[in-house]
């Protein structure tokens, strides 16, 4: 709960006794249901803070994790394209740990330095964190469609999978991240105002419509964030994933070379990867599609279930690594072992 929140509840609760009636001259009846809403407003918010608490271990441990497996996949094949983009994901979610910590998980801490923290930071770090929200989004969708590739099409990936190819793959999926969220960055462009308590600027985002208006942004924030960030990436990752489930009991079937154990790892590493995106996609797609006939409450707790499961969605990648890449353990424990 950040300070305006404890405000507004200040106001609230003030303003439920008017000028000279006081609770000792109020009824049973008001004194209870005041009682009753205080007590679920403090379970609640206990609830929240224990979301936090377990959200910010987890991405503690999340950004430690990625920035081991990052380190482990830059000294294995750097001419594999499924082992980079994996590279690539492990970067992208370190940022992204950091990011909705501070966007969506601090506000909850009931803590004064977590709230400063976030007030300093919120503006910006909202913005960022859903911009390259949405890039990991299709990032992963990217591994999945890559890994099909290389099982399907083993005469054809040479050429489609070329360094090159992957990075105009990447490049686009750039331009569009950022002309996605051009609107969400006009509708919450930050706004400085001066803080005497803190003695400094700070900055504040009041959603403004933007140049869609509010009706528009209305549509984007809904249906359109809808189809583009939960509908569409869960279609292909759901289709790629049952393609590679189909592919790899096939591969199962038969006697296959050693040497084709390496592209069965990446092949269960990439379906663990992105069954837990689908997951977390599954929770924020219902949220969007339920916000308006929801109470509050329930699209809070929502909100709070779906940054947990985004946290966890960017923190799970360095187990996935360690169990399911027998190569990626090797590398691990050569960096550790002692050199004469």
């Amino acid at each position: 709960m950040d300070t305006y929140e404890v405000l507004s509840n200040i106001t609230n609760f003030t303003n439920s006794y008017p000028t000279g009636k006081t609770i000792a001259n109020s009824s049973s009846t008001e004194i209870r249901n005041t009682t009753i809403n205080e007590f679920n407003s403090n379970s609640h918010q206990l609830a929240y803070e224990i979301i936090a608490w377990v959200a910010t271990v987890i991405a503690i441990c999340g950004v430690f994790g990625n920035i081991l497996g990052a380190v482990v996949l830059h000294r294995m094949q750097k001419t594999n394209s499924g082992v980079r983009l994996l590279k690539y994901l492990s970067l992208v979610d370190i940022i992204l740990l950091v990011l909705v910590v501070m966007a969506f998980v601090l506000p909850s801490l009931n803590r004064y330095v977590a709230r400063t923290i976030h007030a300093i930071f919120h503006p910006f770090a909202y913005l960022l964190a859903m911009t390259l929200y949405t890039f990991e989004i299709y990032l992963t969708v990217l591994i999945a469609i890559q890994r099909w590739i290389a099982i399907a099409l083993p005469f054809k990936s040479g050429s489609l999978l070329r360094e090159s190819v992957i990075n105009k793959v990447l490049g686009t999926i750039a331009v569009f991240t950022v002309a996605f969220n051009v609107p969400l960055w006009l509708a919450f462009w930050p706004q400085a105002y001066w803080n005497p308590d803190m003695n400094m600027y700070m900055f504040y985002t009041k959603p403004q419509g933007g140049f869609l208006g509010e009706y528009g942004f209305n549509m984007y924030s809904g249906p359109v964030m809808l189809v583009f960030r939960c509908v569409i990436p869960l279609i292909l990752l759901v289709t790629c994933n049952f393609s590679l489930m189909i592919s790899r009991r096939r591969m199962n079937s038969v006697n296959r070379l050693s040497s084709d154990r390496g592209s069965i790892q990446l092949t269960v590493l990439a379906m663990a990867i992105t069954t837990m995106s689908v997951v977390t996609h599954v929770v924020t797609a219902v949220q969007l599609s339920l916000v308006y006939t929801l109470s509050s409450t329930t699209n809070l707790y929502l909100n709070k279930i779906a940054s947990l499961l985004v946290v966890i969605n960017c923190s799970t990648n360095f187990i996935f690594y360690y169990s399911f890449g027998k190569t990626f353990r090797q590398n691990f424990k050569s960096c550790f072992r002692s050199h004469d």
